[in-house]
C-alpha cells in the first residue's frame, strides 16, 4: 500500500463537551441512538498509518486489509452502497460499532456535538435516517 497523507483532525472536533444537546431538537445527544457520523459516505471516515500500524499490532490484520480510498489521498473505512461504514450494525435501532474497542483514532476523536457531529445529524435527518 503506497504511504498516504495523514491530515490533522480539526481540534474543535476533538473538544470534549458537557451534555451535548442537539440544537435543532434540544435532546441530549445519545451516540448509540444516532450514527450519522458513521453514514457520512464513501470515503468520509478516514484512516491513518497509525491505525493500521495498532490494528497489526493487535493481531487485527483483517482491519489492516479492508481499507478504501479517502478523500484528499487518505485511506478510508469500506462504507455499504447506503455510504456506512461497515462495522456500524444496528441492533435494536441503536448505532453500535462493531470494532469500537479497536475504532480508528478519527472515531476515539471524534465528539458529540461538534459541529461536523452537527452537521451530520442534519444531513441524515434530510434523508429520513434520523428523527
Amino acid at each position: 500500500m503506497n504511504q498516504k497523507t495523514h491530515l490533522p483532525l480539526d481540534p474543535e472536533l476533538a473538544t470534549e463537551r458537557e451534555a451535548p444537546v442537539d440544537p435543532e431538537t434540544g435532546e441530549p445527544l445519545d451516540c448509540t441512538r444516532c450514527g450519522a457520523c458513521c453514514e457520512a459516505g464513501p470515503g468520509n471516515i478516514p484512516l491513518t498509518e497509525d491505525d493500521l500500524v495498532l490494528w497489526r499490532r493487535a493481531g487485527r490484520q483483517d482491519l489492516a486489509d479492508r481499507v478504501d480510498e479517502g478523500h484528499f489521498g487518505m485511506m478510508a473505512f469500506p462504507t455499504t452502497h447506503e455510504g456506512a461504514c461497515i462495522y456500524l450494525t444496528r441492533p435494536e435501532g441503536r448505532s453500535i460499532c462493531s470494532i469500537y474497542e479497536g475504532r480508528a483514532s478519527t472515531c476515539r476523536e471524534f465528539q458529540a456535538g461538534s459541529w461536523q457531529c452537527l452537521e451530520f445529524r442534519r444531513d441524515a435527518r434530510k434523508k429520513g435516517r434520523l428523527r
